[in-house]
């Protein structure tokens, strides 16, 4: 197999089991779907890739169904990226932001010529609640995006803070609320905002079933919005196929294995709190508490984001997320995605044999001393 740098691998965002690469970049449930139900889809694999898929009303009926929903209230996409450009190219102006975020937001509203106006984070990244609202009056912004937990800090906003906002910013054209990774999170229930979408016609919730799920290659994803109109508008700037019969397949099917889902995900909490507690045993890495299935962590090191990465994948061939380039972060930033205990546990010995060759000399000062 040619080998390839880090560069280059990276830049194709995927694909990276043509080389033997361990991804410990994108965040996905690795103990979801069960065994039973990828030996189910694979035995009708050969009538799916021969067949045509429903069209998305009716895809997004069955995305709908656990939720309590209709298609009138949902809306099916190829994975919930594919969303983010409607939603922002119809509904926004100027997007008020917390940053760091999940910079594909930023990127498409920026492309389309719309107004930026990020909220830098401080601290361990906790959202100031009373800050932010009037940073978006300041900022006269008519669209906000709220992640929760946030990607890539981890932080979660309670279900309190959430309300707090939806009722402050009802006067916005949109208050978007990715809730991507809330399946992860460590509270019983979870504070999802998906049962007030009635109360806010403004309000649009968007999930990506790829990461919940465990099935970035189907390409899953939805948005929800109490307002008719704002689904009806999202769909038609769809294909009339935009899902494939693969995925349409795991939709049909996925209901069935509800309890099987909730004990994945208990399996990721405890995966990536076990993650976080050795992470936190290496003196030259700083990681901040998290409530998604990843951590970022700052390097505390001589090394630097871009070294610290790329040494990871010629070393030992294991991809991270290299975080210096992301709105509010520096090259002192890197984001691990938690996967098995027994995968992270290779992960942790990669990071310590790294750190193991930078000489005592050129340790950095605690984060406590430079703060």
């Amino acid at each position: 197999m040619e080998k390839h740098d880090l560069k280059y691998v990276s830049s194709l965002y995927g694909g990276f089991w043509n080389f033997d690469a361990r991804d410990f970049c994108y965040m996905t449930n690795p103990y979801f779907p069960p065994q039973e139900f990828t030996d189910s889809l694979g035995a009708n694999l050969r009538m799916l890739i021969k067949s045509y898929p429903s069209t998305n009303w009716y895809l997004s009926s069955l995305a709908a169904k656990p939720l309590g929903l209709t298609s009138d209230e949902v809306v099916i996409a190829n994975g919930a990226s594919e969303l983010i450009s409607t939603i922002t190219d119809r509904f926004v102006s100027n997007l008020s932001v917390p940053v760091p975020t999940f910079d594909e937001f930023l990127n498409r509203a920026v492309n389309q010529g719309k107004k930026v106006s990020p909220y830098q984070l401080e601290g361990d990244f906790e959202l100031d609640v009373e800050g932010f609202i009037r940073h978006v009056w300041n900022s006269k912004s008519n669209a906000v995006l709220l992640i929760n937990p946030n990607n890539p800090t981890g932080t979660l906003t309670s279900r309190e803070s959430m309300i707090h906002l939806l009722e402050s910013l009802r006067h916005l054209d949109l208050v978007m609320v990715d809730e991507s990774f809330i399946d992860f999170a460590n509270y019983d229930p979870a504070p999802t905002v998906m049962d007030m979408i009635f109360n806010y016609p403004n309000l649009i919730v968007l999930k990506s079933l790829s990461k919940t799920y465990g099935i970035p290659g189907l390409r899953l994803g939805y948005a929800v919005s109490g307002n008719r109109d704002v689904t009806a508008s999202l769909r038609s700037d769809l294909p009339i196929w935009n899902i494939n019969s693969m995925a349409q397949y795991f939709l049909e099917e996925f209901g069935s294995y509800q309890q099987q889902f909730a004990d994945s995900c208990s399996q990721v909490r405890y995966a990536t709190q076990t993650l976080y507690n050795e992470l936190q045993s290496i003196p030259n890495l700083y990681p901040y508490p998290t409530q998604g299935n990843f951590i970022l962590c700052r390097i505390l090191s001589s090394f630097t984001a871009t070294e610290l990465t790329s040494r990871l994948f010629e070393e030992s061939n294991i991809l991270i997320n290299n975080c210096g380039k992301k709105s509010g972060l520096d090259d002192r930033f890197i984001r691990m995605a938690s996967r098995t205990v027994e995968e992270n546990a290779q992960l942790i010995q990669a990071i310590r044999a790294l750190f193991a060759t930078i000489p005592l000399e050129e340790m950095a000062p605690s984060l406590e001393a430079e703060s």
